[in-house]
């Protein structure tokens, strides 16, 4: 009887075959372990074979075997060995095998879960260990707590923690001088390696401090430097005024208005980097450690002024005085050649430059106009001798950039006349003459840009009894033959082409701005007075005495107007406050005729025409004399008169 044959295995008898067709099937065992060693973790053990063996066969034939090599003869006679046994190892391997695989396919897993979920791992095992039974959770919460304590009542272990976690703060400061109390410029303030400097107000802000305990440096050539611990906690940390000791020489200067005779109180003066204040008296202080040199210059600045240097002894002891006049330059046109050259001079005289050399063609009746908080004019001349088909010759208008003296020529007609600068824009009336009298585009009222090039037409028609500009807003008076609806009006319109309103549908011959606020208006055999701004008129019961118009010039921050009035023979320069609404008369003067430019909020350039002169003046409107600038060419400003 032959033995069964286990699955591809050899029979059981044979151990060596059995290893060599194991390791075939599932390659070299994980680990040194033998048949027994797997046997017995399993709870069995091998069955021993003993010599000489006895094997029991279900055949009834018995066949003795007295030594193991007897055995070979079981297999050719069908001796049945114990299924029991061959099963069992059978049933191990394969499960060991198994367990192996699994064991290498679970490590092979781990190696690639996500890190989060690692992590999430650790932390689960970590919470296990601080909050898995009472005594563990008892302890976290006394030591979350004592932390919390720390940290609350320990700056330094507060500062310590916060400062790990990169959190920084800022700190703000004034520096003064010592003597003056006035602010210092250009100071170094240092805190815990970051540094700043102070502004024109001696504030300095440090950025990204550390927090906690730490010195505060400030110091600066020719003062004695300051040295302080100081607490940085979270936030600004505004920690007020320090004052600063000059150690170096010392010089003392006043600075005032060449006009006025008023102290500058913003103005600054240094050399080099040592920049100090004036006070409200004027007066600066300034410390320096002057080397090797016999004089040193000092700069005075203040805004809307003329920068001065001032070059002194460094022996000397005495109290300068800076006079300042203003930065922008008094605009004018002169005939001293022979030709009507124009020119740009500081109103103290110096500083004089030729801006255009006059070509001989001017003729009288030039127009020059000057915007009145930037550095640009409008010039109207027939310079060019420029002329149309029928030999007419033409004015030309020219926008002037007083910065570099750059010309920009805009338009050339038979006549131009400035109505005056609003924003931006230059508003002006351009005429057509000879052969083009009859047009309905004769006249035109037209604003540009000077800064966009921009050139709109406003307006148009045959005539314009008067026009009138009024902040951003022009008013004019038509006579009927007009390209839109052909009839007589007094209409206004802003000065970029909007807003365009009919506000008297009826023929006006006349405009008088005969207050700030108010026009009077003559409509047909009537009189009204029209409030500005409004789109309504109230009827007077007749001509008013001593009907006037004057010309308004508003300062750049608009709230001073200039206008001038003749009295008792004399002209008159009168400022309106625009937010009282009251007059203040400046300057009665002979010959008095004109505004000629603003050079700044306070300050203003008159002109005085008589038979003896004809020459520009300069006025402070916060007081003081009135002082010449220049003889000058008269010309017209803004043309007023009837067109």
């Amino acid at each position: 009887m032959k033995d069964k044959e286990i699955e591809g295995l050899p029979q059981a008898g044979n151990q060596k075959a059995i290893d060599k067709k194991m390791r075939e099937l599932m390659g070299p065992p994980p680990q040194e372990a033998t048949e027994d060693e797997i046997l017995e973790s399993r709870g069995l053990k091998k069955p021993k074979i003993e010599e000489p063996a006895k094997v029991v066969v279900k055949d009834p034939v018995f066949v003795e075997v007295t030594s193991s090599k007897d055995l070979d003869i079981l297999d050719d006679e069908n001796v049945e060995e114990d299924s029991t046994t061959s099963e069992a190892v059978d049933d191990i391997v394969a499960k060991e095998a198994d367990t192996v695989l699994e064991s290498e396919d679970a490590e092979v897993a781990k190696a690639f879960l996500p890190s989060k979920k690692r992590i999430g791992a650790k932390l689960h095992k970590l919470a296990d260990i601080l909050w898995g039974n009472p005594t563990n959770r008892w302890r976290t919460i006394i030591i979350i707590f004592l932390f919390i304590l720390m940290t609350i009542f320990v700056p330094q272990s507060r500062y310590f923690l916060l400062n790990t976690a990169g959190v920084r703060s800022s700190v703000s400061l004034t520096v003064l001088e010592e003597s003056s109390q006035q602010p210092l410029k250009n100071i170094e303030v240092t805190i815990n390696g970051q540094s700043s400097l102070t502004d024109g107000d001696g504030k300095a802000t440090v950025k990204k401090v550390k927090l906690g305990k730490t010195t505060l440096r400030i110091k600066k050539r020719a003062y004695a430097e300051l040295s302080k611990v100081i607490t940085i906690g979270w936030g600004s940390n505004p920690i007020g005024n320090f004052n600063l000791k000059a150690v170096g020489t010392q010089y003392s200067f006043v600075v005032k208005d060449l006009l006025s005779g008023l102290p500058i109180d913003y103005a600054e003066a240094g050399v080099g980097e040592a920049i100090s204040t004036a006070d409200k008296n004027g007066k600066v202080l300034i410390a320096t450690d002057p080397s090797n040199v016999q004089n040193i210059v000092i700069t005075v600045n203040a805004k809307s002024y003329r920068t001065e240097k001032v070059s002194i002894s460094v022996d000397s002891k005495a109290e300068q005085i800076v006079q300042m006049v203003p930065a922008r330059k008094s605009v004018f046109i002169s005939k001293r050649t022979g030709k009507y050259d124009l020119f740009k001079v500081d109103v103290d005289g110096k500083n004089e430059g030729l801006i255009l050399k006059g070509t001989g063609s001017e003729q009288e009746g030039m127009a020059l106009l000057s915007h009145p908080a930037d550095e640009f004019t409008a010039y109207v001349s027939t310079r060019d001798n420029a002329r149309n088909k029928d030999g007419f010759l033409l004015s030309t208008l020219l926008i002037i950039n007083l910065s570099d003296n750059s010309t920009k020529s805009i338009t050339q007609s038979e006549s131009i006349k400035l109505i005056g600068w609003s924003g931006d824009r230059l508003v002006y009336m351009q005429i057509v003459a000879g052969a083009s009298a009859f047009s309905e585009k004769r006249y035109r009222i037209m604003s540009y840009d000077y800064k966009t090039t921009d050139k709109r037409e406003l307006a148009a028609g045959n005539y314009f009894n008067d026009t009138v500009l009024v902040g951003g807003v022009v008013y004019y008076a038509n006579t009927g033959l007009t390209l839109d609806d052909g009839s007589s009006n007094f209409s206004k319109i802003n000065v970029d082409g909007s807003g365009k309103q009919i506000v008297v549908n009826k023929l006006v011959w006349n405009i008088f701005r005969s207050t700030y606020e108010k026009m009077t208006l003559s409509v047909d055999q009537d009189w009204y007075d029209y409030k500005i701004g409004t789109t309504t008129t109230t009827k007077l019961a007749g001509q008013p005495a001593g009907l006037k118009s004057f010309t308004y010039f508003d300062s750049p921050d608009l709230k001073h107007s200039l206008w001038v009035e003749e009295r008792d023979g004399k002209g008159v320069l009168l400022a309106y406050d625009t937010i009282t609404k009251t007059d203040k008369a400046l300057k009665t003067q002979s010959g008095l005729i004109s505004t000629v430019r603003w050079l700044s909020n306070n300050t203003v350039v008159y002109r005085i025409h008589t038979s003896q002169e004809t020459a520009d003046y300069v006025l402070n409107l916060d007081g003081g004399e009135a002082k010449k600038i220049k003889d000058v060419t008269n010309t017209i400003g803004i043309d007023q008169g009837y067109y």
